[in-house]
This record gives C-alpha cells, sequence and structure tokens, in this order.
C-alpha cells in the first residue's frame, strides 16, 4: 500500500489551524490541500507546490522532501512562526514548505513594504524565525525605530545573498537578539556581481600598490599629529597677533573676539570654525556662556618662533617619501598669509585639495583607474558603457586613462549628469554620508557600481587652504551604513583596515547596486 507523502500528512496533521497568513488572510493545512490558493504570488506559487507534492507518487514525493527535511532541521523544533520576507523564488518556496513539513506557520510578507511597517508586522504576528535577503536584513536591522518594535519571540534569522561583512553580522545580531543563519542563494547574478567585484578590487589593491612603497603607519601617524598641531598653532597665533586670545583668565563671546581680531564679515564663518577646531582639541577652552552663547578662554601668547618649530617636524616627516614639497608648502605659506587673509587685507586663494591628499593620490587613483578599467573590460551589453565622473581633479584624471586603455571604445565617459543612469559613478564625497550617498546611488543603473572617495579622518589643514564647509570626516563604518541602507548589498573599502595609505583619512568605497 503506498505510503502518504510527508508534506501531506503534516498538513493534515494541522488541520483547521493556519497554515499560511497572506494578506491578513488565514489559510488552514486542510484548505491547502482542498487547492485553497491564498492571493498574491509567493502564497500562491505554495498552493501550486503543495499541490504537486500532493500527486506525487511516493517515491518522487520523497525524493523532492529530502531536501525540504533539510531546511526543517535548520528551522528547529515548533513552535515555528516563520516570516518569509521574500519574492516568489525556489528557495522561497522550500523554506515555506519546510516550515509548513516542520509543523510551522508561514506568514508571506511583502519585501517592497516600509521598512517600519514590516518590523510591525513581525512583531504583530510574534515570529519566531524570518527569512529574506541579506540586503534587507542590514536594512532593517539600521532601521531608526527599531527598539520601539517588540521582537522579543525571534530566534532564528535566515538571510539569503553573498558571503557578508561581519560587522553586518554583528550589527543585525546586536540589533534582533536573534541566531542569524547564512544562506547562498544558488547561482544568482548578484553572487556572480559580487565574485566580480571582488575580483576587480584585488587586481585595483595590486595595482595600487606600488604607490605605497615605503610608507609605514608609523610614519603616517605621526606626520599627521604633527601637522595638525602646526595647523592649530598657527590658528591661534594669528588669532593672538590680532589681540585675540592671549589671556587664559579672561573669556570672551565670539563675536567679541571677532571685534577685537578686525575680522571682516566676509572671514568671519571661517574663523568661527577655528575657534571649534581650537576648543576640541584642547588649545583654548570653550565654556557654556549660557543664553549669550559659549565664551572662549585664551592660552598663554605664542611667538613666530613656535610656530616655525611647530611645522618644522611635520616638514620633516612629509620629506620622508610621503609626498611633493609642494602640497606641505602650500599649507605652510597660506598659514603665514592668514592674518592679512581674516582683516581683509589679502583676497582667498583658491581652495586647494587637503595635505594629505598628496601622499594618498597616487594610491586611489591607481586603484579608481583598475576598477573602471575591469568593469569596462567586463561589460558586453549592446549599449556603451555609461561612466559618470564627478568632481574631477585636473584634465587628465585615471578615469580618463582607463578607458583609453580599451582596445575597443565601448564606453561613455560623463563629466556632468545628463537626466540618465549610469554603470558606473565616481566621486568625491564632502558632505554628510547619510545624504550624500542616496543621491549618487539613485544615479546608478541596475547592476552598476558607486566608486565613492570620502574623508574618514579630519583634515585640519582645511582650515587653512581648502573648503573649510567639507572639513568634517566620518568613520568609514559610517559610510558603509549609509551605502548599505541606500540599497548597496555589497561595499568594500579600499585600502584595507590597517593599511598605512588608509590612515592617510581618504578611502575608496566601491559599492554595487542590484
Amino acid at each position: 500500500m503506498a505510503s502518504t507523502p510527508a508534506l501531506v500528512s503534516a498538513l493534515r496533521e494541522l488541520g483547521d489551524r493556519p497554515a499560511v497568513v497572506a494578506d491578513g488572510r488565514a489559510i488552514s493545512g486542510i484548505g491547502l490541500l482542498l487547492g485553497v490558493s491564498p492571493p498574491g504570488g509567493l502564497p500562491r506559487a505554495l498552493a501550486e507546490r503543495v499541490a504537486e507534492h500532493a500527486a506525487m507518487p511516493p517515491s518522487a514525493a520523497r525524493t523532492a522532501e529530502q531536501r525540504l527535511r533539510h531546511w526543517a532541521g535548520v528551522l528547529g523544533p515548533p513552535p515555528i512562526r516563520h516570516t518569509v520576507l521574500h519574492p516568489a523564488t525556489d528557495l522561497a518556496v522550500e523554506l515555506a514548505l519546510a516550515t509548513l513539513l516542520a509543523g510551522g506557520t508561514v506568514h508571506c510578507a511583502d519585501p517592497e513594504q516600509q521598512a517600519d511597517e514590516q518590523l510591525a508586522a513581525l512583531a504583530a504576528n510574534g515570529t519566531t524565525h524570518l527569512s529574506l535577503p541579506s540586503a534587507l536584513l542590514w536594512r532593517l536591522s539600521r532601521q531608526p525605530g527599531l527598539s520601539e518594535h517588540d521582537l522579543g519571540a525571534l530566534r532564528l534569522v535566515l538571510h539569503v545573498g553573498p558571503e557578508p561583512r561581519q560587522d553586518d553580522v554583528y550589527a543585525a545580531v546586536d540589533a534582533l537578539g536573534a541566531v542569524l543563519a547564512h544562506v547562498r542563494a544558488p547561482h544568482s547574478q548578484a553572487e556572480a556581481a559580487d565574485r566580480r567585484l571582488h575580483a576587480d578590487a584585488e587586481a585595483a589593491t595590486a595595482a595600487a600598490w606600488k604607490h605605497s612603497i615605503g610608507v609605514t603607519a608609523e610614519q603616517v601617524t605621526e606626520f599627521g599629529a604633527h601637522l595638525d598641531r602646526a595647523v592649530l598653532t598657527s590658528l591661534l597665533h594669528t588669532l593672538q597677533q590680532a589681540g585675540a586670545l592671549t589671556d587664559p583668565a579672561h573669556g570672551c563671546s565670539e563675536p567679541e573676539l571677532l571685534a577685537t581680531a578686525l575680522v571682516t564679515p566676509a572671514q568671519r564663518p571661517r574663523v568661527g570654525r577655528w575657534l571649534d577646531a581650537l576648543a576640541r582639541h584642547g588649545l583654548i577652552a570653550r565654556q557654556d556662556g549660557g543664553a549669550q552663547g559659549p565664551t572662549f578662554h585664551g592660552a598663554p601668547a605664542l611667538t613666530a618662533a613656535e610656530v616655525r618649530d611647530a611645522w618644522r617636524p611635520a616638514v620633516e616627516a612629509w620629506a620622508d617619501g610621503l609626498g611633493p614639497a609642494a602640497a606641505l608648502d602650500r599649507a605652510r605659506r597660506g598659514a603665514l598669509r592668514l592674518p592679512r587673509l581674516i582683516s581683509g587685507e589679502e583676497a582667498p586663494r583658491p581652495a586647494a585639495a587637503p595635505v594629505r591628499w598628496a601622499a594618498s593620490r597616487g594610491y586611489l587613483g591607481a586603484a579608481v583607474g583598475a576598477l573602471v578599467r575591469g568593469t569596462a573590460e567586463a561589460h558586453d551589453g549592446t549599449e556603451p558603457l555609461r561612466v559618470l565622473e564627478l568632481d574631477r581633479d585636473g584634465a587628465e584624471t585615471a578615469i580618463t586613462r582607463a578607458l583609453a586603455a580599451r582596445p575597443r571604445q565601448t564606453a561613455e565617459h560623463h563629466l556632468a549628469p545628463d537626466g540618465g543612469r549610469y554603470d558606473v559613478v565616481v566621486a568625491t564625497a564632502t558632505g554628510r554620508p547619510e545624504e550624500e550617498v542616496p543621491a549618487l546611488v539613485d544615479l546608478l543603473s541596475p547592476g552598476g557600481r558607486l566608486l565613492l572617495l570620502a574623508p574618514t579622518v579630519e583634515q585640519l589643514d582645511l582650515l587653512i587652504t581648502g573648503d573649510a564647509r567639507g572639513l568634517t570626516a566620518h568613520p568609514a563604518e559610517r559610510w558603509q551604513a549609509a551605502l548599505t541602507a541606500a540599497g548597496c548589498p555589497t561595499v568594500l573599502t579600499l585600502p584595507e583596515d590597517g593599511h598605512p595609505m588608509g590612515l592617510l583619512g581618504q578611502r575608496l568605497f566601491a559599492a554595487r547596486v542590484d
């Protein structure tokens, strides 16, 4: 006598209890066996697969159920209230069937729904198990209102996607308080795209290696400390020369300081940023002045000789193979002009890049060029590869050279947006990650790559020679989080953590969108 397929037996045992819940409608185990089809892509695919299993001969059913038993073992013992946040893929259907085989209930959810609504549904359903794409998991785990939802019942999260970064895993575990299990989607386009991006990043690292020969982490760290000290000393000396901040015991408001130093209205925002930097780094003291605003207390008067002495170790460290002398000389000469600049006697010079950029430019330029070249060489579409390069630095760039090296000209190099989408966007960031990254990601076509150069260490020399509005830097982790939240499932960082070139404060983030 033929045996009953295990899945059919499990649905019979469920009886009138809910087996599948979709759009607020519950379908019982018996209902599924009777052919009741819930609405929506995944619920309907699930009902069709149940009908197929019920019609299978026993030998075929046992073979089909072997994989379901594997997933049922991963899910563990009941109770199981499994929310599946996937479109109707084969893997999503298998995970749902495995839940039914284990005697659990499947909640079919919409992966396109707003994150806050998804979290609210997880809490309302008392979800114990959650399956979803990895990129969606990273977004949910960083949702600002996550703590407002009671996810105490959640035990296991199965996320499907490419090999995850440990930082993402740790953040999700901390946020959700559940065990995470990674499932690699078989033969997915996303997996292939990730392999290509990782391979191109390795090639970029190899291409850039020669630009870091002889540079050590100790040398970079020492130079950075000396440069920042020299810059801050120059700023304080400039204000003291003008009669401000010479008495540690006497506090003055910012308007009083600006008036004492005869700072022109055009330069007041610049000097305001000086005061902030000097106070944050401890060269002057800032105290709360209540409704009148903060008061600043100065320091013993510096001499010109002390300022020259502050620059000397920075010059020595820089001259030891870090970068061209002209980059640091520009900052030193700019410091000497500051008294005439803030008084209006001298007009502002054009903004210059940070000094440290001159040391990392060769490395990062080679890495960007290699990534663009790798993308162009792999491009096999019918349309030309569209490359957008924002904030170009000079007429001859690494992007131009990388595209010119192609044996066949199948790429379009754009220097400004034209209203379309791009396969590659290369940009230099200066703003807040949460504001800048989404706008750049919106410029990408499906499957496109964003190559983002972003400051990760404060560049104080911009207070002298640059556009100080771009002074603020953000940690690499914040840029990575912003890219993930904007829809980039894979984000690589060059150079890697601990590399001497990374300590110079500019990092390259290579990210892709699905």
